[in-house]
């Protein structure tokens, strides 16, 4: 960092440094994002959702607390900033209510400035192939089709990502449209790998929450397949919702799934859940570890099936997809935490 505030202060001239930039402001305990907006004061602050059991509950008092972190973003807001709220989460759309600045809305409901007017997970020729979404803004409708990515969520950062750009002097959305064709998802966030067995590999192994396990079970129902996998872990941080977030992950993936494993102690409420809807019991195994796991799910998997792998970073869920993907060498380019402490 000094290197670089001298390297700004004497050769400036010669820099190019961005206009423009990007910012996650993320949150483990209360008060972090008022921290982070002390650190650089954002322009436009995107929330994304809240949720009914968010992720790292466990160190706030509720969901509603979790919300009140968030908002803090807006706090930070200057006089001519603008918020960027999703319509769809309660939480996040009644920020609107506090909001000192300009307000923009994006989501599926009607009311949002820009919003998702159709939405569908694409498979051509039995093989899962992308994200189809219309987008509405100021009357104008554009397509967009994104190759090798799926799921709600990367609709709404879509659908998030034209809000934000729409701000811009001679950015309009068939722009937008045109740029988004040409995104890649992120290591491992829903996306797709080929695997083992001419299987296919939906690797969501990044991180995990009750929300996001959700929509990726979403993603595995809707998709075609021959037989669909669902290998689940642990989803950390949840605090007292732990046992029930588990369990409701664990009914939803009983009616999506042919078979499923679980990752992790707190996992073992998801084969519970499932067991308890007389989902097979012969196609319900569970594994303390990813190291443990990784082997049977190669066993499993045959030819033709969707294998969706998720769970927390701290179940280490890539070395599942690393195991079962067809091209293990290119692990270092396509899955997460391939560097340092993570691969010792």
């Amino acid at each position: 960092l000094i290197r670089e505030l001298l390297r700004y202060l004497l050769v400036r001239n010669d820099c190019d440094y961005p206009d423009i930039l990007i910012l996650e402001y993320g949150a483990d305990k209360p008060g972090d994002i008022k921290k982070l907006t002390k650190i650089a004061k954002p322009d436009v602050a995107v929330i994304t959702a809240v949720g009914d059991v968010p992720v790292h509950v466990e160190y706030y008092d509720s969901p509603e607390a979790v919300a009140k972190e968030k908002a803090s973003l807006l706090n930070g807001l200057g006089a001519k900033g603008t918020a960027v709220l999703n319509v769809d989460d309660p939480y996040v759309f009644d920020m609107r209510e506090t909001a000192r600045t300009e307000v923009v809305t994006f989501g599926f409901d009607s009311l949002a400035d820009v919003r998702i007017r159709y939405f569908e997970n694409r498979s051509e020729d039995s093989k899962p192939y992308g994200l189809f979404l219309r987008l509405n803004a100021d009357d104008m409708d554009v397509s967009v089709t994104i190759e090798g990515v799926f799921g709600r969520s990367q609709a709404y950062a879509a659908c998030a990502a034209a809000a934000v750009g729409l701000m811009e002097d001679g950015v309009t959305l068939t722009k937008i449209a045109e740029a988004l064709a040409f995104y890649e998802g992120m290591k491992g966030r829903t996306r797709l790998i080929e695997g083992i067995k001419d299987s296919w590999i939906l690797d969501d192994s990044y991180n995990a929450s009750p929300v996001s396990s959700q929509a990726a079970l979403e993603i595995l129902d809707e998709l075609e397949a021959k037989r669909k996998v669902a290998v689940l872990g642990d989803m950390l941080e949840l605090g007292v919702y732990t046992e029930e977030a588990h369990k409701d992950t664990g009914r939803y993936a009983a009616q999506v799934a042919d078979y499923i494993i679980t990752v992790g102690a707190r996992a073992r409420f998801i084969a519970e859940a499932a067991r308890s809807l007389d989902f097979p019991k012969k196609r319900v195994e569970s594994f303390d570890t990813s190291d443990d796991a990784k082997r049977r799910v190669q066993e499993i998997i045959k030819e033709g099936d969707l294998v969706l792998v998720k769970g927390s970073q701290g179940m280490r869920m890539e070395k599942i997809v690393q195991e079962i993907m067809a091209e293990p060498e290119r692990a270092g380019e396509l899955l997460v935490r391939q560097y340092g402490k993570w691969i010792n």
